[in-house]
């Protein structure tokens, strides 16, 4: 009886370890070959230091990440800022890290237009048409709207305005005469300068947010965050990044207030 016992109880803990691994949700910001080659790194290093499976997908819809998140079928998550709020405010998602690339890890949003454009300012915008990289993202939706509402532009003043899934989207739809501005994140704009020029460029805030789910066990949790901070150099020169920094209250002061900006134009929810 007792040996049956045990042979039960270690079927019931075998599955239960064997069911056991993590998934990382990357919301791509355009790339998502570059970004997979970036982010299996990542999750082939946590998989080793974890111990523990942990999967990659990539994700172009922001919704497929809350899905992801509602399902459990994703524990952790790389995204922008306003994803972290939505992570957080819903699923209970914490921020543990922000990439640095670059020497930054912080970005901003900028509006652009042609360079043979007339619109040489933010005030110019009004009565014209404009096109967002994102429907929600901070660098190419919520920063070029925080930008125009500062201005006291709102959607009753202009034309237009829509998104167009991506910054090169935005970008073509400009140069194509679709749109008069593009609202898109300013390091999208390196290919394409010759055709372009700046007429607003937003504060700083930070990007690449590494998230994780304090559903977690707190053990967990705290490997995970751990070994982060723990990367390294081989993994991060193979990630293409300079490493991680730890998320501080002010990296957030600007966009706390995100959904009011929002609600401001209605028409992209």
């Amino acid at each position: 009886m007792v040996k049956k016992v045990l042979i039960l109880l270690f079927i019931v803990v075998h599955f239960s370890f064997g069911q056991e691994s993590l998934r990382i949700a990357v919301l791509s910001y355009g790339d998502p070959i570059k970004e997979y080659k970036r982010y299996s790194v990542l999750s082939k290093y946590l998989s080793e230091k974890l111990n523990k499976k942990v999967d990659l997908i990539i994700v172009e819809d922001v919704d497929k990440v809350f899905q992801l998140f509602r399902k459990n079928e994703a524990q952790m998550a790389v995204g922008c800022s306003v994803v972290y709020f939505e992570l957080k405010r819903q699923y209970n998602v914490e921020a543990v890290a922000v990439m640095k690339i670059g020497g930054k890890a912080v970005e901003n949003g900028v509006l652009v237009v042609r360079k043979d454009s007339p619109i040489n300012t933010i005030q110019d915008v009004k009565g014209k048409k404009i096109t967002l990289g994102s429907p929600i993202c901070m660098s190419n939706c919520v920063m070029p709207l925080y930008m125009l509402a500062n201005a006291g532009i709102t959607q009753h003043d202009v034309i237009n305005i829509w998104s167009s899934g991506t910054d090169k989207g935005a970008i073509l739809s400009l140069i194509a005469g679709i749109a008069d501005v593009a609202g898109v994140k300013e390091e999208s704009i390196k290919n394409y300068e010759s055709h372009l020029k700046v007429i607003a460029k937003s504060p700083s805030f930070p990007r690449h947010i590494i998230m994780v789910s304090k559903n977690l066990d707190k053990k967990l949790y705290k490997e995970i965050e751990n070994a982060i901070f723990s990367v390294d150099r081989e993994v991060l020169s193979q990630m293409e990044i300079d490493g991680f920094v730890r998320p501080q209250p002010n990296m957030f002061e600007i966009i706390k207030n995100y959904r009011k900006i929002l609600d401001l134009f209605p028409v992209l929810k």
